[in-house]
């Protein structure tokens, strides 16, 4: 008789999240084919109490390296995320570090080649030929929220961010569309992180085809840091006083609030950036911020575990789904970090 299988033998077996297996259990709908029957094949497993043919399931769970250079806030629900994953996960915290600091720590999750590296970096040479070299000596490569050259990875996981950066385009085009001319402000955090560059490329040219009243003022770059964000705003707002709305494709968004706050701009420029999570939940409850683009976070975790122990990979690009959110419609996984803060 088949034995009876809990969840945390399942998360265990497949280093998936508690909330992602209760999903598919209960035909909840929101998981990609692909992992669902990863928990198809390990609750068979399980139940059997035998060894599995199938090579994407492993008996003993293999170790996942996290290498994250992310803002303050994702990166907070990622780590605690990860905590409650039955895989073993190393988790590398990089917020503000710099390109040499990065390289390092790759270069030493790169000596066991056995053991997978999920990761989100800046582009550069240096960092790009480590990841080449690595790959073709069997190391398995995931980029995680922002992607980096096909040669440097194996699959990405995250969201379209180009497409992220239309519905920011379009949603504040047409809550500008009346007015004969609106300045728009772009924060940026660095070009040299893949998603960031999408996300304004996409925003700036959906404007351009659609919006021709909405004049883009010049990009400032904040670095994901709440005080270089600070700054860059404060000069934007100072050098554009009639500015109607911005869009920060970066985090350092409690930087960006104070600057709103000290120009007396609060509730009255319409402001969208990226992730609900401890930080900026509170600013869009507080109405500093009026709208948030995200995914669930315990999706991209669970996505980039499964894909980077599995033995197969179908394809270079895992797209999650991401959704625009108000105070008044806030994601469960927002409100949660909200509350651990």
């Amino acid at each position: 008789m088949p034995k009876r299988v809990s969840i945390s033998e399942i998360m265990r077996h497949t280093g998936l999240s508690r909330a992602t297996i209760d999903r598919a259990l209960n035909g909840r709908g929101g998981i990609h084919p692909r992992t669902e029957q990863v928990i198809r094949d390990a609750l068979a497993t399980l139940s059997d109490g035998a060894r599995t043919d199938n090579p994407s399931i492993r008996q003993h769970p293999v170790s996942v390296d996290f290498v994250l250079r992310l803002g303050r806030g994702l990166a907070s629900q990622l780590m605690e995320i990860g905590k409650q994953l039955g895989r073993p996960i190393n988790i590398i915290d990089m917020h503000q570090k710099n390109d040499d600091e990065i390289y390092e720590a790759v270069s030493a999750t790169c000596k066991d080649i056995d053991k997978p590296l999920v990761l989100t970096a800046k582009r550069n040479e240096r960092l790009h030929s480590l990841l080449v070299d690595a790959r073709k000596r069997g190391k398995r490569v995931i980029t995680l929220v922002s992607d980096l050259p096909h040669e440097a990875r194996d699959a990405f996981v995250g969201i379209d961010n180009r497409m992220a950066g239309q519905t920011a385009a379009y949603l504040i085009g047409n809550l500008l569309h009346e007015r004969s001319e609106a300045v728009v402000g772009v924060v940026l955090g660095d070009y040299a992180f893949t998603c960031h560059e999408d996300r304004e490329i996409g925003f700036r040219s959906h404007l351009r085809a659609h919006f021709p009243n909405v004049r883009l003022a010049e990009v400032v770059k904040g670095e994901d840091s709440p005080n270089q964000t600070f700054e860059a705003v404060s000069n934007l707002l100072k050098e554009n006083p009639g500015i109607a709305a911005i869009y920060n494709v970066a985090g350092g968004n409690q930087g960006l609030a104070q600057a709103l706050r000290e120009r007396k701009r609060a509730g009255n420029i319409c402001v969208i950036t990226h992730e609900a999570n401890k930080i900026t939940v509170p600013l869009l409850r507080d109405d500093l911020l009026q709208y948030l683009l995200a995914q669930d976070p315990g999706d991209l975790l669970s996505e980039a575990t499964a894909l980077a122990v599995s033995q197969t990979i179908s394809k270079e690009q895992y797209l999650l789904d991401f959704a625009l959110y108000t105070r008044f419609n806030l994601p469960r996984f927002g409100v949660e970090a909200a509350r651990q803060a």
